[in-house]
């Protein structure tokens, strides 16, 4: 059974019934995104490793920042820098541009490892329309907590001066620093 094969995909989806003694999750057309995520992340992952994200912010005709537009850091300014700076062992360097690094790496090992299990075994474990129901709650809570986030990320910018983050003629920098 060849684990990217894309036969009867929509009619499996369609009926969610088992056949030849399998259910519906073992599929091989469910394992193929699992497969495409294990090949694009470490591929992405590598290149970062590589690639200084300061070098190449000087092949692109504007700068690729929020904080270059806003003024302000989002929650993930920083991110691709202090990736590389993690992919390279510069664990103090990636705390310094974004803290989230690491959890966001970890969610990324997590999910190879699980999707490379699936992929051996030619069987769903994890289903992710199990763990993403959406109610008023949730998006309230992930509302709020993304809020949360921004905030402590523009204090940590504003607070340690890291100006590579932020813009002082940007329109929210100077409606909330000054």
């Amino acid at each position: 059974m060849n684990v990217l094969a894309n036969v009867n995909c929509a009619g499996v989806y369609a009926r969610k019934n088992a056949t030849l003694g399998q259910d519906s999750d073992s599929y091989p057309c469910r394992l193929g995104p699992r497969f495409a995520f294990i090949v694009s992340a470490s591929a992405a992952l590598l290149l970062l490793r590589c690639i200084d994200p300061v070098l190449a912010d000087s092949w692109l005709p504007f700068h690729p920042s929020c904080g270059a537009i806003t003024g302000l850091p989002c929650i993930f300014c920083g991110m691709t820098r202090a990736l590389h700076l993690l992919l390279n062992g510069d664990f103090i360097g990636a705390i310094y541009f974004n803290w989230l690094a690491f959890p966001f790496l970890g969610a990324i090992i997590f999910l190879f490892a699980l999707f490379a299990i699936e992929i051996a075994k030619r069987r769903v474990i994890w289903r992710l329309s199990m763990v993403l129901r959406v109610t008023r709650w949730r998006l309230t809570v992930f509302g709020l907590g993304l809020l949360l986030l921004w905030t402590l990320q523009t204090y940590l910018a504003v607070s340690q001066q890291k100006h590579e983050l932020l813009n002082t003629r940007g329109p929210l920098y100077v409606l909330f620093v000054r």
